[in-house]
């Protein structure tokens, strides 16, 4: 038996755009779009003979890191690397502790910030995480996987990167801010639970006001670049634009076998920009908020190792497996972008400076109270879809039925 639907009339179109429409809009307050810039930056070739990162200091950094024991949250060995960050960068830095509760443990993000005399407002944002993984579930070894790694490439290579960055940072002439943010508790995640992980910039992120996140120009995150056999491609669910500015400094390093350096060589098949790769870590968060964010990460740890294969999360994570011609490439990668202004915007309204300094709510009730307000907007949000849903649906019941 074939049954006729009976048609809609114009009010209940009217009704259906309206309600979708409706829903559009409450959806997208939800989640919010990344904002894409119109980036600055000039020829990194300009820049080549002039680069003073110290690519020996920050492989004996990881030595040093990982001699500390493992750095899970709340322990010691966390709390002796952020002392050091601050003692070796404060001359010229300006830092902060947040601590959140998480799962079962307590983490503590360190917030660095350099602001020039001569700062516009914008903010470039460096991430790397310092802590190192609990467990090596991936071992050889079965009586082994329940104890924590040294974390050499996973954890402590993209520290190192952002110490010696934050050494010459104040010597570069910029004129916009930079926050270097050591995140904590990145990878304390558990496999196929995407929630688990980056527990830390997620924190962070969530806590920053509106009018901080508007003068943020780039968010950079840097993990696991210390192997030997570097390689990274661009990542899923990151913006296109601050790739665009990577591919002429990665090919000005030699790093692209496709574009050719500022001696007119091709490079090393290291970064491959027309690859991509989905993967959950501290870019994720950002990007969520809106924040134009990028991740340099070499997945393939160790010669021909898969993705995430090789020595990544095996007790074979150590000092010896990093090369400080890796960290260096970084470095000098990072080192470029600042100097040659690649991450600044052309045209940003920037806030009030005093505003933009407060990048987290100063005590434990602001946290708080701040985290309260988030999750009341979301949870409105998704109220607000679900009436709005079933007025939609009444509207067409009664339709449907007066034609009946």
């Amino acid at each position: 038996m074939l049954i006729k639907l009976p048609s809609l009339n114009y009010r209940s179109i009217l009704a259906l755009l309206v309600v979708s429409a409706l829903l559009f809009n409450l959806t997208s307050t939800v989640k919010s779009e990344p904002t894409e810039f119109s980036y600055q930056g000039s020829d990194p070739c300009e820049f080549i003979d002039d680069l003073s990162f110290n690519a020996s200091a920050a492989n004996a950094s990881i030595t040093w890191q990982t001699n500390l024991g493992p750095r899970l949250p709340g322990s010691n060995a966390s709390a002796s690397l952020r002392a050091s960050i601050t003692e070796n960068l404060s001359a010229s830095w300006s830092f902060s502790e947040n601590s959140h509760e998480r799962e079962d443990f307590t983490l503590t993000n360190l917030v660095g910030t350099f602001t020039p005399e001569n700062s516009t407002g914008q903010n470039v944002v460096i991430v790397a995480h310092y802590d190192s993984r609990h467990i090596a579930e991936r071992d050889e070894n079965v009586s082994m996987r329940d104890h924590p790694i040294d974390g050499a490439n996973d954890g402590a290579s993209g520290v190192a990167v952002m110490i010696e960055l934050g050494k010459i940072i104040p010597t570069m002439n910029l004129s916009h801010d930079v926050t270097l943010m050591f995140s904590d508790a990145e990878d304390q995640g558990k496999r196929g639970y995407a929630n688990t992980w980056s527990y830390g910039a997620t924190a962070w992120v969530e806590n920053l006001t509106s009018e901080y996140i508007s003068n943020i120009t780039a968010y950079i995150v840097i993990d696991m670049i210390g192997d030997a056999f570097l390689d990274f491609t661009k990542l899923d669910r990151t913006s296109e634009h601050l790739w665009d500015t990577v591919i002429p400094i990665t090919a000005a390093l030699g790093m692209m076998e496709t574009h050719a350096d500022c001696s007119g060589n091709y490079g090393q098949p290291i970064f491959d920009s027309t690859e991509y790769r989905d993967v959950i870590d501290d870019h994720i968060p950002a990007h969520n908020a809106g924040i134009p964010a990028i991740n340099f990460i070499d997945i393939n740890f160790g010669e021909n190792a898969s993705d995430f294969g090789g020595y990544w999360h095996t007790h074979q994570d150590t000092a010896d497996k990093v090369s400080a011609e890796s960290l260096g490439l970084i470095g000098n990668l990072l080192e470029i972008g600042l100097k040659s202004s690649a991450w600044t915007a052309e045209s940003i309204t920037v806030v009030d400076g005093s505003q933009a300094q407060e990048n987290q709510p100063t005590t434990s009730v602001e946290v708080e109270e701040a985290a309260v307000e988030i999750e009341k907007s979301r949870i409105v949000g998704y109220i607000s879809i679900v009436i709005v849903g079933m007025v939609l649906i009444l509207i067409l019941m009664a339709d449907i039925s007066l034609k009946l």
